[in-house]
């Protein structure tokens, strides 16, 4: 079979092309035919040797993804074959690849027929925005803020708050996102140039922002503290600037800010479940409904995969690259 793998870390041209055995469903486990799999700035992070685990090498790439089960081993009972089914990340990435073997609890059934391709972003995107939302037990008409607005995982976050009742104050670093993010539901977008603070100022009047989401780190963080409410809590679930987050104790420690750390893995790895079957039919049934979407900007076969790799990896992006395995989307 078609897999994309990498024999070293931390070296962009490792990622190959390589034909791999298939190997069959083992006790516990499920081999799934990969339909379509997103390229990640995670699955980067991992390739390049800087995430929190390092599989064995060579190893296949791509930590999340859908597709068909094929096989499934003895003693699998939440899956059958022929089920539709979203690939959630686990501790062996292998999506990039037109088979994968994984253990029951990394795979969930989808029950409704779906674009593929929008499927294929839900496992992480998704399901992280909805899990995000639950902090800070907020009411309607709450302010939320959060960085790195103009993500994949941004525009969910824009659409389950506005769902929910709660307003957003988007954090972008170029104005040329702004409205399309308004035009999505976004409430407020600020730049975060040299008129952050005015903007930010602006946007909340006398309000304050309950919960603060940040994907970017450095000193962000700490110029949106002034504008956050007493008890407000502060998630930070990735740092793109690979800076750590920093809150002035006149902020952190008089107004009793509450800062937390979230990694979807660690809530795969330990929510029963039918908590995490619970959660992934609900985000499923509002991709279905048209209420949750991801933007795309091109689909590649896996062996597009330089192409691919280079645009996913490239800047000015305005959705996401994913890899398919069948004619499902024309670019």
């Amino acid at each position: 079979m078609k897999s994309i793998q990498f024999s070293e870390y931390g070296v962009p041209d490792s990622l190959r092309l390589v034909e791999a055995e298939p190997t069959p469903a083992r006790a516990g486990e499920v081999r799934v035919a990969i339909e379509a799999a997103p390229l990640n700035p995670s699955d980067f992070m991992l390739t390049d040797g800087r995430y929190p685990f390092r599989p064995a090498l060579p190893s296949p790439a791509g930590s999340e993804g859908v597709g068909r089960v094929i096989d499934v081993g003895d003693g699998v009972t939440a899956v059958e074959q022929g089920d539709r089914v979203l690939v959630l990340p686990s501790g062996q990435p292998g999506t990039w690849q037109q088979e994968i073997v994984i253990a029951e609890r990394f795979v969930v059934r989808v029950g409704r027929d779906i674009d593929p391709v929008q499927l294929a972003t839900v496992g992480i995107n998704a399901a992280t925005a909805h899990l995000l939302l639950r902090y800070g037990n907020l009411r309607p008409g709450a302010w939320v803020a959060q960085t790195a607005a103009n993500s994949g995982l941004g525009a969910f976050i824009i659409a389950l708050a506005r769902r929910a009742g709660l307003r957003t104050l988007n954090i972008v670093r170029r104005p040329g996102v702004a409205d399309p993010l308004l035009d999505a539901g976004a409430d407020a977008v600020v730049v975060s140039d040299d008129a952050l603070t005015a903007g930010v100022g602006e946007a909340l009047g006398d309000e304050k922002v309950s919960l603060l989401l940040d994907g970017v780190g450095g000193p962000l963080v700490a110029e949106l503290a002034p504008f956050l409410a007493r008890e407000a809590d502060i998630v930070s679930f990735a740092a793109m600037s690979g800076q750590p987050i920093a809150v002035h104790p006149m902020y952190l420690n008089f107004k009793n800010l509450h800062v937390h750390g979230f990694w979807l893995n660690n809530w795969l790895d330990s929510a029963p479940r039918a908590e995490i079957e619970q959660v992934y039919a609900e985000i499923i049934d509002l991709i279905a409904d048209r209420v949750l979407s991801t933007r795309i900007e091109a689909t590649y076969r896996l062996d597009e995969h330089a192409e691919a790799i280079a645009h996913a990896r490239s800047t000015g992006r305005h959705g996401k690259i994913v890899f398919t395995n069948d004619v499902l989307v024309t670019r």
